[in-house]
């Protein structure tokens, strides 16, 4: 299983790198950048709680008593897989 995740993330930063060769950014010291920045994080994390929040909402079960009380680790795994796409969602979103 660790080869198989190793091979997968060689092969993702293989491929991100393949896909834009001679792309060079400049550094973002400016205020406006350090704004955009914290506002756009603000703006994901409050997409993340809202998108948690329906989740839970529409859940047959209660998530946090699962996880918290009964230390379920497969739904907090599931959860956190979920999660994780969500925020992989809204990176993609932010980063045009």
């Amino acid at each position: 299983m660790k080869k198989l995740m190793f091979y997968m993330l060689l092969a993702g930063a293989a491929f991100a790198q393949a896909a834009e060769p001679g792309r060079v950014k400049p550094p973002l010291l400016d205020i406006e950048h350090i704004l955009a920045v914290l506002v756009y994080s603000v703006i994901g994390i409050v997409v993340m709680v809202v998108s948690f929040a329906i989740i839970d909402w529409i859940h047959p079960r209660d998530i946090w008593g699962e996880i918290a009380d009964k230390q379920n680790r497969a739904m907090a795994i599931v959860f956190g897989c979920m999660m994780l796409g969500i925020a992989i969602i809204i990176a993609a979103a932010v980063a045009g």
